[in-house]
């Protein structure tokens, strides 16, 4: 029993230490923004994380989900200290001072090791303080290992409370700020002028749905990849143009609004959108046309690419030819400023192209003759980001003779020409489309009215705007989006 005890005595001491730490720096972190290990090591385990379980994890815990994602890289570093307790505790049978120094060295390195394309220097040497505290929170345990009666109950008792205490209490200081920013930023902004959805144009869609066809701006999917909160935007702050331009220029806010306004009905849809999933919004955007500020700055070829640069320090790249057809430097969605969620005060949509493409906190566009390979495509993930054609079943509703299923489909920029839906084993049967849609880039709500009773599968497909049918092999997320026909069973 003494082994063991002092075993854990050692363990826990190191996982004390570390928590000594981390709780020393939290407050510089959030004053001052320094390089904080868990916050690194938390981005590393919502990048590591499977889309799936990721955007599980997200609509269960929503605004919680990366408080918790804190909670988790605080408790991983801490319980790397675990580990280097017990390195501590062998060593320093030996050597108290190579003990000290083994256990700072080892701590870095297997922090380094576990987030290598994470971790920073800033974060990582202050870790070096675990041996020195290690011998100062163990510094009595020789004195009752040699004299045979061993590291007692109660010292391990408290470690360990100091480890797992410490830690969530860490947890809770880290994550509240996190949680209120993502609660604040989701907020509207403020307001640009009076907007009210438009009334259904097809009377069948009078019916109470559960998807709008323009999604209220708090509802509205929100995707963001790390836990650190991105700044607001300064007073001064300007869009930058350069590159292989003829006249780079840095356009202040006020600037982009002097340009004519247009308006426009667009959906998104982020990659990691699965099959039937919620990861896709519709909204009014109003902005600038992306082929204004180009003209501005002027371009000699369109055998170019625009390379968008976020002020999260991420990066994206469009050909120049599409961007400019299509693209829309929005700085409002349904009549309101664009909130800090959405990327205040500027982002870039790129109709028919999964979200990641459509560059949010958007500070500096670079005008390049080369393909740019983003983040992204270096991982693995599309490089052309085509939405593919996908439809979704909402909701079933009595209706005046058996019931309405209802859903949504979208095709980018390719539009819906045919919504079939099929009951059981039975052959497929169009459904009606609320027509004509919001725009030629937004999704298409549809309704099938059926008499059938009982227990059954529904499942539905899509045609787009150019005849070709939804793709009906299976295929998660990655590396190009989801595919795959939505069903569920139902009690009708």
């Amino acid at each position: 029993m003494h082994r063991l005890f002092n075993w854990l005595g050692a363990a826990f001491g190191g996982a004390a230490a570390v928590i000594i730490i981390l709780g020393v720096l939290l407050p510089f972190y959030l004053l001052f923004k320094i390089d904080y290990a868990p916050t690194l090591a938390s981005n590393a385990i919502i990048e590591y994380t499977p889309p799936d379980n990721a955007i599980a994890l997200q609509n269960l815990l929503g605004a919680f989900s990366f408080p918790f994602a804190l909670m988790g890289g605080i408790m991983l570093i801490a319980m790397i200290g675990l580990l280097v307790g017990v390195v501590y505790g062998q060593i320093r049978r030996v050597s108290i001072i190579l003990a000290v120094i083994v256990a700072s060295l080892l701590m870095i390195g297997i922090v380094w090791l576990a987030y290598p394309a994470h971790m920073t220097a800033g974060a990582l040497l202050p870790l070096l303080a675990t041996g020195p505290l290690l011998w100062l929170i163990t510094r009595q345990d020789r004195e009752a290992i040699t004299a045979g009666q061993g590291i007692s109950r109660r010292t391990v008792l408290k470690r360990a409370a100091l480890f797992s205490f410490g830690g969530l209490l860490l947890s809770i200081i880290d994550g509240v700020p996190v949680y209120l920013a993502a609660i604040n930023a989701a907020r509207a902004g403020r307001k640009l002028f009076d907007f009210t959805p438009p009334a259904p144009r097809d009377t069948a869609f009078n019916l109470l749905v559960s998807t709008p066809e323009v999604t209220p701006v708090e509802d509205f999917y929100l995707m963001r990849k790390f836990p650190t909160v991105v700044a607001p935007a300064t007073s001064d702050w300007k869009l930058t143009v350069d590159g292989l331009v003829e006249k780079p220029q840095a356009f202040s806010f006020e600037a982009i609004q002097n340009f004519p306004r247009q308006d426009m009905y667009l959906t998104r849809q982020c990659v990691s959108n699965p099959v039937g999933g919620n990861l896709i919004s519709t909204a009014y955007f109003s902005g600038t046309r992306l082929s204004d500020v180009i003209k501005v700055v002027g371009v000699s070829s369109q055998n170019l690419y625009l390379v968008f640069y976020g002020r999260d320090g991420y990066s994206e790249s469009v050909p120049l030819a599409y961007a400019v057809e299509h693209g829309l430097l929005a700085y409002a969605m349904n009549g309101v400023f664009l909130p800090e969620a959405h990327g205040a005060p500027l982002k870039v949509e790129v109709p028919g192209l999964y979200g990641f493409k459509n560059m949010k906190w958007l500070d500096r566009i670079e005008v390049v003759d080369k393909p740019y390979q983003s983040v992204w495509a270096r991982e693995g993930w599309t490089e052309t980001a085509i939405c593919k054609t996908m439809s979704r079943i909402d909701a079933i509703k009595v209706a005046e003779r058996g019931a309405a299923i209802l859903g949504i489909a979208f095709a980018g920029i390719r539009g819906i020409s045919r919504v079939e839906v099929q009951i059981n084993d039975s052959d497929w049967q169009a459904a009606t489309l609320h027509t004509p849609p919001l725009s030629a880039q937004t999704w298409v709500q549809w309704r099938f009215d059926t008499e059938q009773r009982g227990k059954v599968t529904i499942t539905v497909r899509a045609v787009d705007g150019t005849g070709t049918p939804q793709i009906e092999t299976k295929q998660q997320q990655f590396p190009d989006g989801a595919s795959g026909y939505h069903s569920l069973t139902a009690t009708l």
